[in-house]
């Protein structure tokens, strides 16, 4: 999870590639979309994340690559350049990973802008979070959690290992948790909450200042990190 905040101000950054309108929320920057097959090779995404604010990609990489079968979606992730990760003192399932660092997918069934999508992250001590949310304005006020699901309930196999200066793991999770879609389609985001910065409280909590939130497809929150904005997700198609 990240922050959600109004805009205040009014500014158009406008590139090659991208044009923000920040006032109006408006932006040109197209969602990232993705088609795998079922039980087919494993597709590589874009490993240079994009900050949530602005949609500029960072010069280190999140390796990322998905894959599926009939009973999950696999997820394979490497996170990069991380000089803290042993500072991340979060052990147990479904406490506030997302108060440090973690990797985390939401993902929902069929094409709509998601109102309700399932949330999972995991942070470098192996340790899972997940939940259902209810975004009813798709961002445009807080969204809500709608459920907590317990670890043993998930179904959700994981694995997690830090290693120098970066952190790598493996989710399968159950399409029965997800909810299969008919046609294949799904809304899905990928984030990355990385330090930036060494903590001398063993009880630090992510912040813009010391954290990077940064996002697979960029949710251009604005101002301030928001992850929880639907209609930024990315598009899936299992074919």
């Amino acid at each position: 999870m990240a922050f959600s905040h109004s805009l205040v101000f009014f500014i158009i950054l406008q590139t090659s590639f991208l044009k923000i309108d920040l006032s109006k929320e408006k932006t040109t920057m197209t969602n990232q979309e993705i088609t795998i097959k079922n039980n087919g090779e494993s597709k590589i995404l874009d490993p240079h994340f994009k900050h949530s604010t602005n949609g500029k990609a960072v010069d280190f990489e999140t390796n990322v690559s998905i894959q599926t079968d009939s009973n999950y979606l696999h997820i394979t992730f490497d996170c990069l350049n991380d000089d803290f990760v042993e500072q991340n003192n979060m052990v147990a399932h479904n406490d506030p990973l997302y108060n440090q660092e973690v990797f985390e997918v939401f993902i929902s069934p069929g094409k709509e802008d998601s109102k309700h999508y399932l949330e999972i992250e995991i942070n470098p001590n192996n340790a899972l979070w997940v939940g259902t949310i209810n975004n009813p304005t798709l961002g445009e006020e807080t969204q809500t959690l709608e459920r907590m699901i317990a670890h043993q309930d998930a179904g959700i196999k994981h694995i997690a290992t830090k290693s120098l200066n970066s952190w790598n793991g493996k989710l399968a999770i159950p399409w029965k948790l997800i909810g299969k879609d008919a046609k294949g389609q799904y809304r899905i985001n990928f984030y990355r909450i990385r330090s930036n910065q060494s903590h001398e409280d063993a009880n630090w909590t992510c912040d813009a200042e010391t954290c990077s939130f940064l996002c697979w497809s960029s949710t251009l929150s604005g101002e301030s990190p928001a992850f929880h904005r639907p209609k930024r997700f990315g598009f899936l198609t299992v074919e």
